[in-house]
């Protein structure tokens, strides 16, 4: 078993990145996620939650976006997903493109991450 220090690989993603790289590759795995699966009514949601907050004078002012959400109906995180998601440098969407860090974007960009699947196996959730 090798170990990795996360915060030094989360510091080497180079300077091509940007803040909407993690979200870029978040609707690309939903897009992946749904062209693996069965739906045939393949549905990504996206919603942004501001922060409101009264200025001053009284009025709302936004204080920037607290929480970005991407949902979608594709296959979810079955074992070989799982496994994949689980490995630093995974070659299992090397072939799309993937380079195996992209979850690692996430942590260099935003302070929280919640990532929460749902998937069957076997005709059951």
């Amino acid at each position: 078993m090798s170990n990795i220090v996360i915060k030094r690989a989360v510091s080497n993603i180079t300077e091509k990145t940007s803040i909407f790289t993690p979200i870029v590759e978040a609707v690309v795995n939903s897009i992946q996620a749904i062209q693996a699966g069965t739906e045939k009514n393949g549905l990504i949601q996206i919603t942004l939650k501001r922060n409101r907050q009264l200025d001053l004078e009284g009025t709302q002012s936004s204080r920037g976006i607290e929480e970005i959400r991407i949902e979608d109906n594709g296959v979810g995180f079955n074992n070989e997903n799982q496994e994949s998601f689980d490995t630093l440098y995974s070659e299992l969407k090397i072939a799309d493109g993937g380079k195996g860090f992209g979850r690692l974007t996430y942590l260099k960009y935003f302070n929280h991450v919640w990532v929460e699947s749902t998937y069957k196996a076997n005709d059951s959730s």
